[in-house]
């Protein structure tokens, strides 16, 4: 079974993702990686602001907020949780 590639803009809060790619020739794409925003690495929206931008995520044991514009070009495979893999 093919996993679904989404932008992380359009990822649940509270859901395990992991990211899969970042948009090449990103402005600022470097300076993420600092971040851990690179491939394999799992993340979890937890909150939204309350105008919906920027949105807190869960990276490396961090919480940092991204806007709408970067997310939508970092792409991410929903992890399921266990018991949905039986």
């Amino acid at each position: 079974m093919k996993k679904e590639t989404i932008p992380l803009s359009m990822a649940s809060l509270g859901e395990e993702y992991v990211i899969e790619y970042v948009e090449s020739g990103m402005k600022g794409s470097s300076c993420l990686k600092g971040y851990g925003i690179m491939p394999g690495i799992k993340v979890r929206p937890l909150f939204r602001s309350p105008s919906k931008n920027p949105v807190a995520y869960e990276i490396m044991g961090a919480v940092l907020a991204l806007r709408l514009e970067d997310s939508r070009r970092i792409y991410v495979t929903h992890l399921p949780h266990l018991a949905e893999k039986t």
